[in-house]
């Protein structure tokens, strides 16, 4: 039987494919190729280049993802290490869906399944923020936190529940937000999200730093 560890993933990286077959015949030849921050339609081009998505962008996932989780051999990866690069590969896979759903409808609707699927991946990676160990690769890597192990820990448990109400925002606002102002909305909430943690570890004192990464 195949271990789960393996199947799982193997069903993210075939799912936009297999999506995007089950709808191309059934697409126009001409589709909308590029949208505004309404998430209507103004650009179109010929529906093959949708295969372009998943063969370009499942590859490129999973190249970073084995960086993530090998180190490039430095380290043996943790269970932690697996589930990051699992939910890296599971939000490109339902991304390039999206984008290919899109595409097929002619518009995202307000784009609301993007925030959405930003909900659910700020909100999967705040589960993990507050036990991330140091690494070459995920977390905030700003000069603090790179040079003190007590500001990564201290930056990371100040991340984690705040990329959860972040990510618990954002998909409220992909369900009950309409129009141009779900954008404005995502963009605040993930410029939030983002920044936030970078600038508490600027404004940690300087009083116990050790060696790091």
């Amino acid at each position: 039987m195949m271990n789960n560890r393996l199947l799982l993933p193997l069903v993210f990286i075939f799912l936009p494919f297999i999506y995007l077959a089950s709808v191309y015949g059934g697409l126009p030849d001409e589709i909308p190729i590029h949208f505004d921050w309404r998430g209507n339609a103004d650009g179109w081009g010929p529906k093959y280049i949708l295969w372009f998505l998943p063969a370009i962008g499942i590859p490129l996932t999973l190249l970073v993802n084995a960086a993530i989780v090998s180190n490039f051999g430095k380290t043996e990866p943790t269970d932690k290490q697996r589930n990051i690069g699992l939910i890296t590969l599971v939000f490109t896979s339902l991304l390039l869906c999206y984008i290919i759903y899109g595409a097929g409808a002619g518009n995202y609707d307000g784009l609301g399944g993007l925030s959405i699927l930003f909900g659910l991946l700020f909100g999967a990676l705040g589960n993990y923020l507050p036990v991330l160990k140091p690494n070459a690769f995920v977390g905030i890597r700003v000069p603090p936190t790179l040079k003190s192990a007590i500001k990564w820990t201290k930056t990371h448990r100040f991340a984690g529940p705040l990329f959860l109400v972040g990510g618990v925002l954002l998909v409220l606002n992909g369900l009950f937000v309409r129009g141009g102002a779900i954008t404005v909305v995502m963009l605040i909430t993930v410029g939030g999200i983002s920044l936030i943690p970078v600038v508490y570890a600027y404004r940690l004192p300087d009083d116990e730093e050790g060696d790091l990464v």
